[in-house]
């Protein structure tokens, strides 16, 4: 019998719910503290190790068995011209085994270039030669790696190429035979820059919904310049954007496969972790209320 798909595999999960994506280098706010004074504030962590994947091991032992996770790692490149180097994906191999997700989160971006690290996310060129490069990129990690990739759609600050998002994630997802990570605020950056921001729907139609196994939300701030509006990544250091937060009502109930709604909360207090975290359980309660992790 054929080894079931990445896509398969995510989309027979559980669901998991509503929770905090923690960076695990970062005290601020600190993953130990939140499972150890609020662990009813969430349902589950997605454990960001920023890159840097050789140093985690003896944090995510930190991370108790009793707590779902998903891993978000950063490094492999999918979206380069071609397979990134080995290390970081043995690296990947071995925090999934230290953490055993049902899935773990790559943006659709590049990181590095000649073997150094940029702070700038490289997304996806809409090019049918990158979606080409992509898919095969992401055939390749899912067969090296234990558990599915989910690659995650990055935030823009300018669009090269001519295809919409929501279509080239859709072949992307059907060529590689994958999910998919939607993050809101970065499709609402996308359409930032492709001068849609007042209709962060834009192109919807042409994305299949049915492949969005997880939903992400994070604070941001949009600076305008004279070219346009840019949006910023802020995470937990500020408000989720009102856009952000109108896609989560619009798409919560057309999303047959979500399992989990995750805010990116590094830089945020305890406090305002939990309060955003309350605010997208809230109004996933009113869009679906249906929708939620079972005992």
């Amino acid at each position: 019998m054929p080894a079931a798909s990445p896509f398969e595999r995510v989309r027979a999960a559980p669901v998991l719910g509503v929770g905090l994506g923690v960076d695990l280098f970062s005290d601020r706010p600190d993953f130990r503290r939140l499972v150890s004074r609020h662990r009813q504030g969430f349902d589950f962590l997605e454990i960001y190790t920023r890159g840097n994947w050789r140093d985690a091991a003896d944090l995510l032992r930190q991370v108790p068995p009793g707590v779902p996770r998903t891993y978000h790692h950063e490094g492999l490149d999918p979206v380069g011209p071609a397979l990134c180097p080995d290390e970081p994906i043995l690296g990947c191999v071995e925090n999934q085994r230290l953490l055993n997700p049902p899935w773990t989160v790559e943006e659709l971006a590049v990181r590095h270039i000649d073997g150094l690290y940029t702070d700038f996310f490289f997304p996806a060129i809409l090019t049918q030669d990158s979606l080409n490069a992509s898919i095969a990129n992401l055939r390749a990690l899912n067969a090296r790696l234990p558990c599915p990739l989910l690659p995650e759609n990055a935030p823009y600050e300018f669009v090269v190429g001519d295809m919409h998002l929501c279509q080239w994630l859709t072949r992307l997802a059907h060529g590689a035979d994958c999910g998919l990570v939607l993050d809101l605020g970065h499709l609402w950056s996308y359409q930032l820059c492709a001068g849609r921001g007042d209709d962060p729907l834009h192109g919807i139609d042409q994305l299949d919904l049915s492949r969005v196994i997880e939903v992400h939300l994070a604070g941001a701030r949009v600076e305008t310049y004279p070219g346009g509006r840019i949006y910023r990544d802020l995470h937990g250091a500020g408000p989720i954007p009102e856009p952000s937060l109108m896609l989560l009502r619009e798409l919560a109930p057309k999303l047959p496969n979500l399992k989990a709604v995750t805010i990116e909360v590094e830089d945020a207090t305890e406090r305002r972790a939990l309060d955003q975290c309350a605010q997208a359980r809230h109004i996933l309660r009113q869009a679906r209320p249906d929708w939620g992790p079972r005992p």
